[in-house]
């Protein structure tokens, strides 16, 4: 065999190495993948979530008493301009005047109701505020709501009249 290089090593000794680089690069990746998710947690999650898994076919047979009782409500959120001051606060807020117009399928309004409006912030927790509503008759409710921040908010609407239950969720865009 003349010509042929003299070495103590086998040809494509090296192939086991590219198997062993490989992995090192998928354990790397996950690495830094863990660190990530850790690192940016919002820390938004759900205490009782087996509690709440459990009473699911309650929360089915409500939306279905809901659907049969046929109300309805009608969103109106005016945003204040940006840099205004809302009624007996200091200091300048996002915020707006948000009104609710309820009626039955019939389109008659609703009224005697206890409105409660329920405000979160979908991606940070700590900023959630609750507001009851003022009836004006007619069907109308109204409340002047003012946020700590702008940005997106989840509008979650809570009527109530004697054993009958309403409720609705939106998502609002405060400027």
């Amino acid at each position: 065999m003349a010509g042929a290089k003299a070495s103590g090593r086998p040809p494509g000794w090296w192939y086991p190495w590219i198997f062993v680089g490989g992995m090192l690069i998928v354990v790397a990746v996950n690495a830094v993948m863990a660190i990530v998710a850790v690192g940016t947690f919002s820390g938004l999650e759900t205490t009782d979530h087996y509690r709440k898994g459990l009473a699911y076919q309650d929360a089915l047979d409500a939306t279905a008493r809901q659907a049969d009782r046929g109300w309805h409500v009608a969103v109106d959120f005016q945003p204040r301009p940006a840099g205004s001051k809302s009624a007996g606060e200091g200091n300048a807020q996002s915020g707006g005047d948000l009104a609710l117009v309820f009626s039955d399928r019939d389109g008659a309004p609703l009224d005697r109701l206890e409105v409660e409006a329920q405000f979160t912030r979908p991606t940070q927790a700590g900023f959630d505020q609750t507001a009851v509503l003022d009836s004006e008759g007619g069907g109308r409710y109204r409340a002047s709501i003012s946020f700590p921040m702008p940005g997106q908010w989840d509008l979650r609407i809570l009527a109530r009249r004697d054993d009958a239950h309403f409720q609705s969720t939106l998502r609002l865009l405060v400027p």
